[in-house]
């Protein structure tokens, strides 16, 4: 239920944002009209989207404190099912070495690595105290199609495609900032396949070969 009310309050937001620099009003077939309604044709349509897979690759740079860089990279399949709360997550080494898995189930999570099992709630906590990689699979989950995690999130979309080029979101009360890069068609929806996600010290760059969408 929470979902949907950040969902409304998102739509009812970004209705009045794209209004608010209009001095008359608007007729039906006007610019600004034709942009917000494509914009919010777009979004109701994302959050009926309950389950997808995507697959692609990942980095992760991080600058360490003697300001040199670490950077990793793998492929990724991710397969979110929202309707019972499940999702799995594969990384993958450029050799075929699994570097992670992630089962989830509601807020129960295994994670493998190494050939070894770990559970627990706090899924980034668990990643990075595995890993030591950052990854906020919970936002990512929206951010990822265009949507706001949190209500105040902030995105700014294309005038010129009325599509997300970035998106500000306050996640673990770190603000990060996502970029949005070339869309492609994938079962009728204009989805994004280049991301950067950024927050201090941390940048993630993720580029999807192939979404698929079920509604």
């Amino acid at each position: 239920m929470a979902k949907h009310s950040s969902y409304l309050f998102f739509l009812l937001t970004l209705s009045s944002a794209i209004l608010s620099g209009c001095t008359t009003k608007p007729s039906n077939d006007s610019p600004t009209v034709i942009i917000q309604q494509s914009v919010v044709q777009r979004t109701t349509q994302l959050t009926k989207i309950n389950q997808w897979y995507l697959r692609g690759k990942i980095a992760f740079i991080e600058q360490q404190k003697d300001q040199t860089s670490k950077r990793e990279s793998a492929t990724i399949a991710w397969r979110v099912n929202e309707n019972n709360q499940t999702q799995e997550l594969n990384l993958t080494s450029y050799l075929g070495i699994n570097v992670l898995h992630l089962a989830s189930e509601h807020n129960n999570h295994l994670i493998k690595v190494d050939g070894k099992e770990y559970r627990a709630n706090n899924l980034p906590q668990l990643v990075h105290s595995l890993t030591g990689l950052t990854l906020p699979t919970k936002a990512l989950t929206f951010w990822l199609k265009g949507l706001p995690y949190q209500a105040s999130d902030q995105v700014k979309f294309s005038p010129k495609t009325q599509l997300p080029v970035s998106l500000t979101s306050l996640f673990d009360n770190i603000q990060w900032q996502v970029d949005y890069n070339k869309y492609q068609v994938f079962d009728g929806v204009q989805m994004a396949t280049q991301f950067t996600i950024k927050k201090d010290g941390l940048l993630i760059k993720i580029a999807i070969k192939k979404w698929s969408l079920t509604y």
